[in-house]
């Protein structure tokens, strides 16, 4: 009896395992600091990704290709325990074309954001809203709130033109 539910168990455990592998994504933008944050719990304003569409890998540029086959080889050293691939030189400058591409948009999308956040914030100055003294405990959290949000663009700034400058064309 005991053997029956311990299989039982074993059988079930990769079935709930893989059950929470299609667990439903959403994607929430922030309506103030713009900041994308993907969970797998509904909130107000979260979009429901399409794990088929929405999650697939960024496009490489070679779709007509799709059905073609890409040549692997691996090293012959065994005892690194690493294999190496290896992808024709026309593909890799396809993906390293489109991968520049995604990340000069994605710059210039950082860029508006940081000038923004930069507006906002005023040199540490904010505009009071409506609601809020100039030495507010609200204004003062808001003012926080807009540095943090301003860092955090500058910082994605500078990584994006670091990752740009480390493609090889």
């Amino acid at each position: 009896m005991k053997f029956a539910v311990f299989s039982a168990f074993c059988v079930a455990l990769p079935l709930l395992a893989s059950a929470s592998a299609y667990a439903e994504i959403y994607k929430y933008v922030d309506p103030l600091t713009g900041a994308v944050e993907y969970t797998n719990q509904s909130r107000k304003g979260a979009s429901r990704m399409n794990p088929s569409s929405d999650l697939s890998e960024i496009p490489t540029g070679n779709k007509a290709n799709r059905g073609a086959t890409v040549k692997v080889s691996t090293s012959s050293n065994l005892n690194s325990g690493s294999a190496a691939a290896s992808v024709d030189s026309g593909t890799q400058r396809s993906r390293d074309s489109t991968r520049r591409q995604v990340l000069v948009e994605e710059l210039a999308t950082e860029e508006k954001m940081l000038n923004d956040a930069r507006s906002s914030h005023n040199n540490g100055k904010p505009l009071p809203m409506a609601d809020e003294g100039l030495g507010s405990p609200k204004y003062i959290d808001r003012s926080k709130q807009l540095e943090k949000t301003l860092r955090h663009h500058e910082r994605n700034v500078a990584s994006l033109k670091q990752e740009l400058s480390n493609i090889r064309m």
